[in-house]
């Protein structure tokens, strides 16, 4: 585990973010594994939101607009 300090006396902001980047960084580095199943969950998460059933039906009707434009427009073509 890291421990993160954070001393506000006369510092910049801007130099304050600079070593926490630095700092998330190592961490990252040094944490691959964790950090691998953070972005697993978040995936997995993203996934069940698209396949929540508003989404998929969005998806449905876009799908069958785009099919009835591409035989509108073969029609127009071969005619």
């Amino acid at each position: 585990m890291v421990k993160i300090e954070i001393s506000v006396e006369g510092e910049n902001l801007s130099e304050i973010v600079s070593e926490l980047v630095k700092i998330l960084g190592e961490v990252v580095k040094s944490n691959k594994a964790v950090v691998r199943e953070i972005v697993k969950v978040f995936g997995e998460e993203a996934v069940s939101v698209l396949m929540e059933r508003k989404m998929l039906e969005k998806g449905a009707k876009l799908y069958r607009e785009l099919i009835e434009e591409i035989n509108w427009q073969y029609k127009e073509k071969k005619s």
